[in-house]
């Protein structure tokens, strides 16, 4: 008797597609019959399964595919189930094999040919449902392959030769490859529409992984349908740094400076910007030590200081569980990571060339630019979205302004907006409620005990001996009476400094940072990139400083220049930027020896 449906054999061998539990598998290797490992097709979960647990998966199509008419007329679907009916009978009784006897029967009932009967009867045992016997679509069947074997095989040829490279040909270079192939092989070529078909057939991934790479492939092509599992609010919160679409200005001249970096921290679990940094100066480790101290700790002081005390809310810190991050130079440096482990911080970072692993924060950059793409001076994502739009002539925002905007815009807009990943709360009532009991009452965030401590362990540190002269870090010299106990001491201290200001740096003893002042107090705070820039123009000079004092009297020099050069060039005015703010010193007044000396009154000298 002939089967209603041809059934493929169960072939076990590494590489085959088989069925496991109605899954669809790939099989990896086969060690013995009780011992075959699998990988579940489309995702990254193995099992190991006997042979018992499989079957086979019948790829390849073995029978004409029908398009039916998706009709909701009544006659038709009445007829359909007749013929359902009268074939389901034939197939009880007889078996798969139809006789001529019974096709004459059912031929005669229906008024119909028993070609018809025959084509039916096929149609019934490969889908023995109702609507299989409804009328079909004209024409061969989706995904049809009427042309020659041999056309075929130039086809994929020519796919592989020139659409599959990382030059990433068009189809119409496709189309001119097979027609050369098929005049040497003496057949006709085929039309562009037969090869674009073959080439819309093929495995979306695969060409995604050939023309793109793998890295764009999986950003573009991969499914992307699982986040994070979070259960509470920093449990998991993702940094990264951005440019800012944003020309910023002077506030002096009002003259363009630049486009600023910001460092941007968000929870998953609430998707609260718990903290960012913004500056100048291109990401390092000080800007993820300041990004982190901004995150963790309350946002009184700092909304104070930027000019919104009072008016803007921002409750949003305390201490996260993990940190996902990249794999960026600023955030693999030892002291960053030492610090995390020593307040019991997890440090994650994403797989490499794996963006879609930070979707958070890559997402709510892109929100962010979005809203920066509204302000004047904005250099939009890229320069085609910018087209003839004059960013520096409409530039009016200064550092400190896009400093109050964006804190306006991220504790005053977005998390008191509602969000589609938080079913329609706004991150702001997500985190209110995670922190709220079910009794009203309010429980607080993991906090820092020792926010100076805190920040301070996370900037980059070296280790020192400090000798009679003090700490010689960057070939500059510390000193504070406090190093005493320490000099000769033998022991290598850990000393931490700031790459944005390096007039002070702080050595970590019993637990404890000291602040060590430069040598010469005398001189305004300055930058390591300061610093480096004008050892690496006196040595293109051919001279090096003979002294502190001189190097520091060609800095200044080359401060005055950059004030000079501020009004005409965008450069130096984005230098002068960067510079560490001056603090102003105490004014002393002057003593006047013309007037007699007075003595001290005797009864404010008493001691009771």
């Amino acid at each position: 008797m002939r089967a209603a449906r041809p059934v493929k054999d169960l072939v076990v061998k590494s590489g085959e597609l088989v069925m496991c539990r109605s899954r669809l598998c790939r099989i990896v290797s086969c060690t013995a019959p009780d011992k075959i490992h699998i990988q579940i097709e489309g995702t990254s979960e193995y099992q190991w399964v006997g042979v018992g647990d499989l079957s086979s998966y019948n790829q390849e199509v073995t029978e004409k595919k029908i398009r039916h008419v998706a009709s909701t007329d009544a006659a038709q679907e009445a007829v359909a189930l007749q013929w359902a009916k009268a074939l389901g009978a034939a197939l009880r009784a007889h078996g798969a094999r139809l006789s001529k006897r019974t096709c004459d029967e059912i031929a005669g009932k229906f008024d119909v040919s028993a070609k018809t009967v025959r084509r039916r009867w096929r149609l019934y045992c490969y889908n023995p449902l109702p609507a299989s016997q409804l009328p079909s679509l004209p024409g061969p069947s989706p995904k049809a392959r009427l042309l020659p074997p041999l056309v075929e095989s130039l086809i994929a040829a020519a796919i592989d030769e020139i659409y599959l490279v990382r030059e990433a040909s068009s189809v119409a270079a496709v189309v001119r490859r097979c027609a050369q192939l098929s005049r040497d092989a003496g057949v006709a070529a085929p039309s562009y529409a037969a090869v674009k078909a073959r080439v819309r057939a093929r495995d979306p991934m695969q060409l995604a992984v050939k023309r793109l790479g793998s890295h764009e492939a999986r950003a573009k092509q991969a499914p992307s349908i699982r986040g994070l599992d979070t259960s509470s609010p920093l449990e998991v919160v993702q940094i990264d740094h951005a440019v800012v679409d944003l020309m910023v200005v002077s506030p002096l001249t009002r003259q363009v400076i630049g486009r600023p970096w910001i460092t941007l921290a968000i929870d998953v679990f609430t998707r609260c910007v718990v903290g960012y940094y913004m500056s100048f100066d291109p990401p390092d480790q000080t800007s993820v030590a300041l990004t982190l101290e901004h995150s963790c700790l309350p946002k009184e002081r700092w909304l104070e200081s930027i000019g919104l005390d009072g008016k803007l809310k921002y409750s949003i810190f305390g201490k996260m569980a993990r940190i996902a991050w990249d794999n960026a130079k600023t955030f693999k440096t030892k002291a960053l990571l030492a610090q995390c482990e020593r307040y019991g911080i997890e440090v994650r970072p994403r797989p490499v060339r794996r963006p879609h692993y930070g979707a958070y924060i890559e997402r709510y950059i892109g929100t962010m630019m979005g809203a920066v793409h509204l302000l004047p001076g904005t250099t939009f994502s890229n320069s085609k979205q910018r087209g003839d739009y004059p960013s520096e002539k409409k530039a009016v925002l200064t550092i400190a302004e896009l400093e109050q905007w964006l804190a306006l815009q991220i504790a005053g807009v977005y998390h008191n907006s509602p969000h589609s990943g938080l079913g329609g709360r706004t991150p702001l009532q997500v985190w209110d409620q995670s922190w709220s009991s079910e009794q009203g009452s309010t429980r607080f965030p993991p906090m820092i005990g020792n926010p100076r401590d805190f920040t301070l362990g996370f900037l980059p540190a070296a280790n020192r001996r400090i000798g009679r002269a003090g700490i010689q870090l960057h070939s500059l010299h510390y000193w504070d009476p406090a190093l005493s106990p320490f000099i000769n001491d033998g022991i290598e201290h850990r000393v931490h400094y700031s790459q944005r200001d390096l007039s002070k740096v702080f050595l970590y003893a019993a637990g404890d940072y000291i602040d060590v002042p430069l040598l010469d107090r005398s001189r305004n705070p300055f930058s390591l990139c300061e610093l480096r820039d004008i050892r690496a123009h006196m040595k293109e000079q051919g001279r090096k400083a003979a002294s502190e004092s001189e190097l520091f009297d060609a800095l200044e020099r080359q401060r005055e220049i950059l004030h000079q050069a501020a009004t005409s060039s965008k450069k130096a005015r984005r230098k002068l930027a960067r510079l560490p703010p001056v603090v102003p010193k105490a004014v002393r007044e002057e003593v006047d020896y013309a007037e007699p000396a007075l003595p001290i009154p005797s009864s404010e000298g008493l001691v009771e």
